[in-house]
């Protein structure tokens, strides 16, 4: 291949955008901190150990990836800080195993339903050397396909090693395994109900290619449900609401389905099936390509770089 990623962690750099403004004030303590090859759970389970606290006091808007350099915000209550010494305190064993760049205050918590967004910088770091006639037809095919929408599958991350998450959520699901921690049972839960959107989102690509479609079959703003308990599906007796009671039927969504996910409280979402890059910035620096483009909320760039790979060989 003509190009590689990720072989050291600066190549790839995430920054969280919150979608609302900090208050300087309020219940919730903010920190913005940058971690390297750490996951984020990993400084969450740091934290929680250190101060013996539950994970559900701690809020974060995402799970970032390892191999990688990540700037996002972590938020922890008013009430549970002074528990712990406060905010000096909680800021000193933060720095322990990661970057703080800045702190605030706001009225709530962070959570993962917090629709932010995500800049990224990538590096494609070249394996030979690049001619100038070669650059030409390398940067119009990454800018076509930056500009083109792309299937908004969710990361490898989300599954954990040889997607275990998914086996655990199916077998809780199931009742063939039991999790005390409630946090941990939810993620595993959560990561099958992913699984299952990307499953649907397959099955569409795979449909459009078998009848010779060469563009995605999907329309602008068009969405899939992200199964959960109090699931709002489309209006009765439309195509949409068919297609998506035909697969509930081929996954078994059904009544032990439903009982879990409203035991640990995962409400039903609608995700986007397909995205567009934003603020897209493509220059090379000697034979590598360095890029910078903003996703949307739940959306994975491994999937985007996966397909840039693919135009670079």
């Amino acid at each position: 291949m003509l190009y590689s990623f990720k072989q050291k962690s600066q190549d790839f750099i995430v920054e969280e955008v919150l979608p609302f403004k900090l208050a300087w004030e309020g219940d919730a303590f903010f920190v913005y901190f940058e971690k390297r090859n750490l996951n984020t759970m990993d400084v969450v389970n740091h934290l929680c150990k250190e101060f013996g606290i539950s994970r559900l006091t701690l809020g974060i808007a995402g799970l970032k990836d390892k191999n990688a350099i990540t700037r996002q915000w972590i938020s922890i209550y008013k009430s549970a800080l002074k528990k712990i010494w406060g905010e000096n305190a909680f800021v000193n064993a933060l720095s322990e195993v990661a970057r703080v760049i800045k702190t605030d205050w706001h009225e709530k918590p962070i959570g993962m339903t917090d629709k932010i967004s995500n800049m990224f910088y990538i590096r494609l770091r070249a394996n030979q050397a690049i001619g100038l006639k070669d650059k030409e037809n390398i940067q119009k095919r990454v800018t076509e396909l930056l500009e083109k929408w792309f299937p908004n599958f969710f990361g490898d991350q989300r599954f954990w090693i040889n997607f275990q998450n998914i086996n655990m959520g199916r077998d809780l699901i199931e009742g063939k395994l039991k999790i005390r921690e409630n946090f941990e049972a939810k993620f595993k839960l959560q990561a099958y109900a992913s699984h299952l959107f990307n499953e649907y989102l397959k099955e569409k690509l795979k449909g459009a290619l078998a009848h010779g479609g060469k563009d995605l079959p999907i329309t602008e703003g068009e969405t899939w449900p992200i199964f959960g308990y109090d699931n709002k599906l489309s209006p009765a007796g439309t195509v949409a609401a068919k297609r998506e009671i035909a697969f509930m039927k081929q996954y078994k969504i059904g009544k032990e389905f439903f009982a879990m996910y409203e035991k640990y409280h995962i409400f039903w979402l609608r995700r986007l099936l397909r995205v567009c890059p934003k603020d897209i910035l493509f220059r090379f620096q000697g034979d590598d390509i360095l890029l910078q483009f903003a996703l949307p909320w739940g959306t994975y760039a491994s999937i985007l770089v996966d397909e840039l790979l693919k135009i670079t060989k």
